[in-house]
């Protein structure tokens, strides 16, 4: 059975008996600060089980595209040596909300295995929590009670997902491969290291929301949450020895032999194109999701990933660009289940090809800095802070580091490093949960997430069900409807106020949790938290001026956007970007420069598009038909089946959870105030809107008023005024630069005075009127030219430093380097200096020491 036949066969099954079918959300989590990447198929649904709000439905089933490349659940370091690991997978996955429970879990997976699948129900084993006694008892209405097992907390209680969310038992199917794939043990069963048992579908029964602090409390919504690999079920159906030698990817290993000459089947290799397959997979459907190669975060991460790719290429001796055949391979492969790789080959192409070419330019430079910093010990094993220190500030992947160590017949403190990566980890995490972040004054029970009412109104009657205290002794105020929006999506939160019986909250910064709670943070103007009581009505008011300024940076950034795509080219992708009231920022990835001539057309564009006021409209769909409809969806934040799609006019539709303007006229101005490169192919563009746009006006007006009164100008004159000032200005630079170099040229001439006979040539050492370096240097190189015998040291007071320049001759640099006579006369000078045998330069402290430097050289030119 063919991949795509699986993918559409579970879906099928699960929407057969009731559930939704929602699509597989994005690599990078929407409004989730505990993950670097969606890890499993779970991830979009963490509220779903943890809140009362109703639901759009309670059984969901979906095919999500999952990365483990960071953090406790990476599996990088596994790649090559296991046939059944991968940094990216999908994951097939069944989900209820408060729904069916343990019996029609495990009733639907032995059915869709055993009739769908057609798996022989003799070569299955199941695994369950020891606790479990009701999972147990389920199970053995299937299996022999000898098939299944009980496993600790490490083996079959799952989650959270990050630091904090839904977590419970879990039950695991595997696959026997026999006593020949086995440890030959009499006692291996499920949970042994060995490949005898492959685990192919993980049921996890969410009865728990971990607190940050450890702490488990019952889920508003207890329920399902399944994940089966789909690269390990094709492994078992296709009768293939690893998942690599699958549909999924054996045209990728194809490609890597043809590419190469070398066999995927010798052992030495085999790891090799394990990695690139893997690892150019994972870097594809990253780079299609909006993830860029960078320094940090997300794009570190792919960094190394494809490091990690090119690495394993040289090891084949692959000549780039290779990885972007690979590339091409996965898109091919693919692209029927995900289209926009097909529509984003180009970008990812490029992306891959510039890193690969990155990476050749650092393996040199990687070898010396390996041999500076090891060298650096002088026992037989590397510290670990010396190979984390490659490893991480330098970006060389732990392989590489591997290999150099064992070229040089040294060993490597792997526990150190360990260490250290997993304090580093510790520490990126440290502070990510919003929770980590305050106290509780009191909590509601059974409180559920916050209603956003603030697309339709700016004021809204509410009641409190929570307040907490900051780290910095700021409120932290929930209630169970808003009008506030809390920042996400690059906008950043509402201003207002909250105001009840005997308090008011200034309401300065608007947060939200991956639970659906809307933290409204600020200080109280009235009353203090005593006065606030739970369940308390209060008034929630957004300051509506803030609330049009930020709507109208945000609508301005999706014209920039469109702007961008229309001047610069198709290929422009958003890679970030910030909406405050005060000034919108917007990065992405663009392979062309960026002219002075682009930036002004896609200045007008924008304002084009705002002077024809535009409607800006909203509109809720699936995200197929947002897509379909021609909406640019990279940053997807959903809540249920719909997205919300925000259209400006014909010009431009995005999927977009913010605060807009109702038309592109209430934008009233743009104008592009930044334009800077932050990273390779990654540009930046600052602007502002509205109100800014007049403020910034009005400072230029104030500017030119300066300008004109310093020059004794017209407002219509000054531009001319300043003009004639440089050319005068510029006639006087040369006029000087002329008379400097006629007193250059006479002070050389009086210096040949002072100079004394040396063997071969001749010494000059002495004081020039010049405080200038630039200036003392030319005088000693009048003195040394058409002279290779010559040897000039010059001295110079500049403030209260003694300033020192030496030249020498072709012929009297063998005789005295000038660096040597640097070397001897710093501590004369008080200070130091450096160069080489032909030209040298210092300073010193002793403004008055330049008597004894020249004794010193006459000395060392045996003229003393």
């Amino acid at each position: 059975m063919r991949s795509e036949q699986i993918r559409q066969r579970f879906l099928d099954f699960f929407r057969d008996r009731g559930h939704a079918v929602v699509p597989g959300s994005s690599l990078v989590p929407a409004g989730d600060t505990t993950l670097l990447f969606t890890s499993a198929g779970m991830v979009q649904f963490k509220r779903n089980w943890a809140t009362e709000i109703p639901l759009d439905y309670t059984r969901a089933a979906t095919c999500q595209k999952c990365l483990r490349a960071g953090g406790k659940d990476s599996d990088l370091e596994k790649i090559g040596t296991s046939g059944r690991h991968h940094t990216f997978f999908e994951m097939l996955g069944n989900f209820s909300f408060g729904d069916y429970f343990k019996e029609e879990a495990i009733s639907w997976a032995w059915e869709f295995v055993t009739k769908v699948l057609g798996i022989p129900a003799e070569k299955l084993w199941v695994s369950y929590f020891e606790d479990d006694e009701e999972t147990r008892a389920v199970w053995l209405r299937f299996f022999p009670a000898e098939r299944v097992v009980p496993l600790g907390a490490r083996d079959n209680f799952w989650g959270p997902a990050g630091d904090s969310g839904p977590c419970g038992p879990c039950t695991e199917i595997y696959l026997d491969n026999g006593n020949e794939a086995g440890c030959g043990e009499p006692d291996c069963k499920p949970g042994c290291d060995c490949d005898r048992f492959i685990e192919f579908w993980n049921l996890v029964f969410p009865q728990f929301d971990q607190q940050p602090d450890g702490s488990r409390l019952p889920l508003k919504r207890r329920g399902v949450d399944t994940g089966m690999g789909l690269e390990r079920v094709a492994r078992i159906l296709q009768g293939t020895r690893t998942n690599y030698e699958t549909d999924l990817f054996a045209p990728l290993l194809d490609v890597i032999a043809r590419k190469t000459q070398a066999a995927y089947g010798d052992s030495e290799t085999q790891p090799s194109f394990r990695i690139i397959a893997d690892h150019t997979r994972a870097a594809v459907f990253l780079v299609d999701d909006g993830v860029f190669p960078s320094n940090e975060g997300r794009g570190y991460v792919l960094r190394r990933i494809i490091r990690r790719a090119c690495l394993a290429a040289l090891r084949l001796n692959a000549r780039p660009p290779f990885l972007p055949a690979v590339g091409d391979a996965v898109t091919e492969v693919m692209s029927p289940t995900y289209p926009s790789l097909r529509d984003h080959a180009g970008i990812i192409g490029r992306v891959l090809a510039e890193e690969e070419a990155r990476f050749s330019e650092i393996i040199g430079t990687a070898r010396k800095l390996f041999d500076d910093l090891a060298g650096e010990s002088d026992t037989g094993q590397i510290p670990g802070e010396v190979a984390f220190r490659l490893y991480d500030t330098y970006g060389i992947p732990r392989d590489l580091i591997e290999e150099l160590a064992e070229d040089r017949g040294r060993g490597i403190d792997w526990d150190g490093f360990s260490r250290l990566l997993a304090k580093q980890q510790e520490k990126s995490r440290a502070g990510s949960s919003f929770a980590d972040q305050r106290t509780v004054v009191f909590e509601q029970e059974g409180m559920r997430g916050t209603v956003f009412t603030g697309y339709d109104s700016l004021s809204a009657e509410c009641r409190v069900v929570a307040l907490y205290r900051g780290k910095k002794g700021e409120m932290q105020l929930v209630t169970d409807r808003t009008p506030f929006y809390a920042e996400r999506g690059g906008q950043i939160g509402d201003r207002g106020t909250i105001e009840g019986a005997g308090f008011l909250l200034q309401v300065a910064d608007t947060q939200y949790d991956e639970k659906g709670f809307v933290y409204h943070i600020g200080r109280f103007q009235k009353g203090s938290a005593e006065a606030v009581r739970e369940g308390a009505p209060a008034v929630a008011r957004v300051d509506a001026e803030f609330r049009k300024d930020v709507a109208a940076n945000h609508s301005a950034t999706h014209l920039l956007h469109w702007a961008l795509r229309r001047v610069v080219g198709p290929e422009v992708r958003q890679a970030g970007s910030l909406v405050s009231a005060e000034r919108l920022r917007f990065d992405f990835i663009s392979f062309s420069e960026l002219t002075e001539e682009m930036v002004r057309a896609v200045e007008q564009e924008v304002r084009t598009a705002i002077f024809r006021d535009l409607p800006v409209s909203t509109s809720e769909m699936t995200l197929e038909e947002a897509r379909a409809a021609g909406a640019v969806a990279l940053f997807v934040d959903r809540y249920g089946e719909k997205v919300r799609v925000v259209r400006s006019g014909d010009l431009h539709a995005e999927v977009c959870g913010g605060t807009h303007v109702e038309r592109t006229g209430h934008i009233l101005g743009f104008k592009i105030t930044g334009v800077s490169s932050i990273g390779r192919n990654l540009k930046r563009i600052e602007a502002i809107t509205r109100r800014a746009v007049f403020r910034y006006l009005d400072r230029l007006e104030d500017s030119i008023g300066t300008a004109c009164t310093l020059l004794g100008a017209s407002r219509d004159q000054w531009v001319t005024r300043l003009e004639k000032l440089i050319e005068q200005s510029a006639r006087r630079e040369e006029m000087l630069s002329r008379y400097q170099q006629m007193a250059i040229a006479g002070e050389a001439q009086r210096l040949q005075r002072d100079a004394r006979a040396i063997a071969g040539g001749r010494l000059i050492v002495a004081e020039t009127a010049f405080a200038d370096p630039e200036a003392v240097g030319k005088v000693a190189d009048m003195l040394v030219e058409g002279d290779p015998g010559t040897v000039a040291v010059l001295g110079a007071v500049a403030g209260d430093r003694l300033l020192v320049v030496i030249k020498t001759g072709k012929a009297a640099s063998e005789r005295m380097p000038a660096s040597t006579i640097m070397k001897k006369i710093s501590p004369v000078i008080g200070g130091g200096g450096g160069g080489n045998a032909f030209f040298a330069q210092g300073s010193g402290r002793k403004a008055d020491a330049f008597p004894e430097v020249a004794r010193t050289v006459h000395e060392m030119a045996g003229l003393a």
